[in-house]
């Protein structure tokens, strides 16, 4: 069945026997990603999660239905997760539609598969599916984060008005997931509750710093993704006294790689990179970072940046080390590898 991105969660969780399989597509990728978690998390309290990858199921066209179906170690509950990388879909197809065909009901299969249309042939068998739902995350348009943003502020107790709910919006580029950290911030730090409303006045933004966090995690980012080791070393040592949300720093990350995958998509087809990265689809401070970054990174080593810093994601719940740890290593050895790039190609 095809349902809206805001209603999926809701009809999974409502009869969650009903679904075996939940896809998320669309072209915003952290969205897809931001969904997908909310659709386990009743699930992540105990079930066991099994993670596959493209490999995984090109490999073996049975290789996901056998995953669902299959018991775990201790009997206890299941549930899998995958993420598809722009492009992958269409090599996924066969083992998404064994799944479907299967008369066996195993346990429920989550899939992110960011920039698949919904008008795909695979997407049009998974909405005719009566045991599957999918739904598409677009961008968020500026009126719809506005909304959005103030209905979640009336959830967290905090009375904003509606040009604080915009000043949030424009301070996350619209992306919901980082504006509800944004909200949850300021909820914390009013004491809001839904039976303790406070009111939330605009000079707030600045005195939590919403846009310095910002500004701070987009040097980090575009240090590593650049390869200027020096510099990303320089601003982790900044950032080490205050700290910095590493979920924050995922999901813009995420939302960036996701532009320069579009950006080298198109360079690959031809197009002139300093035409790209002038267009004003691209945040006039972001350019240079944008046309250093595209003469490093190919196509498909885009792609495996997006699937490690999702990789890094899980990792950040799942094993038990400090978050700034990780993401650090992982920042450091994304910045190497630029770096290595970058000298190969004789660029400074």
């Amino acid at each position: 069945m095809k349902v809206k991105d805001n209603e999926i969660v809701r009809r999974f969780h409502a009869a969650p026997d009903a679904t075996r399989l939940a896809v998320l597509c669309g072209p915003n990728a952290t969205r897809c990603q931001a969904l997908a978690n909310e659709l386990a998390a009743p699930l992540a309290q105990s079930a066991e999660r099994v993670d596959l990858t493209i490999a995984d199921l090109t490999e073996s066209a049975a290789r996901l239905n056998d995953e669902a179906t299959s018991a775990s170690l201790f009997g206890d509950k299941r549930f899998i997760m995958v993420r598809l990388n722009s492009g992958e879909a269409a090599r996924a197809a066969a083992a998404i539609e064994n799944l479907l065909e299967s008369d066996t009901k195993g346990d429920p299969v989550f899939i992110v598969a960011a920039g698949m249309a919904d008008k795909t042939a695979l997407a049009k068998k998974i909405a005719a599916a009566p045991d599957a739902l999918i739904a598409t995350c677009y961008e968020t348009s500026q009126g719809d984060a506005v909304a959005a943003i103030s209905g979640m502020a009336r959830d967290e107790g905090v009375q904003m008005s509606r040009d604080m709910a915009a000043a949030i919006a424009a301070l996350t580029s619209n992306d919901l997931v980082l504006a509800k950290l944004e909200v949850e911030k300021i909820a914390l730090y009013l004491d809001a509750a839904p039976d303790n409303p406070q009111a939330a006045e605009l000079d707030l933004l600045t005195l939590l710093g919403a846009e310095n966090d910002e500004e701070d995690l987009g040097l980090l980012i575009n240090a590593a993704i650049g390869g200027d080791t020096k510099k990303l070393t320089f601003e982790l040592a900044a950032v080490s006294t205050t700290g910095f949300s590493e979920v924050g720093l995922i999901r813009l990350m995420l939302r960036h790689l996701t532009k320069l995958a579009e950006l080298r998509s198109k360079a690959d087809q031809g197009s002139n990179i300093g035409k790209l990265v002038n267009h004003p689809s691209v945040f006039w401070k972001d350019r240079d970072n944008y046309a250093r970054q595209l003469n490093i990174w190919s196509s498909n080593h885009i792609a495996r940046l997006i699937e490690r810093i999702l990789a890094l994601e899980i990792a950040l719940k799942s094993s038990g080390q400090p978050e700034h740890v990780l993401v650090e290593q992982e920042l450091l050895t994304i910045a190497r590898k630029a770096a290595q790039a970058r000298k190969s190609a004789g660029l400074r």
